[in-house]
C-alpha cells in the first residue's frame, strides 16, 4: 500500500511541474506581491529610462515566468508603468546572473 500511494505522489508531483513550466520557463504565481520580482520589473524601466524620454513610471510587475541555466536567470516580465501619465504594460527580459548583476536583454510595449 505505501508502494502505491508513493507512486500516486511521485506521478502527481511530476504533474504539478508540468503544470507550472512552459517552454522552460516557470510561471512565477506570486508576482505582483513578490518583492524580488518587483526589483526586477524596477530595474527594467530605470534601464529603459537611461536612454528614453520621457521617462516612464514603474508601476508594477503584473505577470512573471523565470528561466534557471548556467548564465543565471532569465525573468520575463509584463510590466505596468506610467508613459506621461498614461498607464501602459511593457514586455521586458531581464538577466540576473549569478554574481547578482541584472543585465536588460528587451524591453517593448506589450501588444494586447
Amino acid at each position: 500500500m505505501a508502494k502505491i500511494e508513493l507512486t500516486i505522489f511521485a506521478l502527481s508531483s511530476v504533474l504539478v511541474v508540468l503544470c507550472t513550466t512552459v517552454n522552460g520557463q516557470a510561471a512565477i504565481t506570486d508576482a505582483t506581491s513578490d518583492k524580488g520580482v518587483e526589483e526586477v520589473g524596477g530595474f527594467a524601466v530605470d534601464e529603459y529610462n537611461k536612454s528614453q524620454q520621457p521617462k516612464l513610471a514603474f508601476s508594477k510587475v503584473v505577470q512573471a515566468t523565470k528561466q534557471a541555466d548556467a548564465s543565471g536567470t532569465k525573468y520575463f516580465l509584463k510590466v505596468d508603468a506610467s508613459d506621461s501619465g498614461e498607464m501602459k504594460t511593457f514586455n521586458s527580459e531581464v538577466l540576473v546572473k549569478p554574481s547578482g548583476e541584472k543585465e536588460m536583454l528587451t524591453f517593448a510595449g506589450a501588444k494586447h
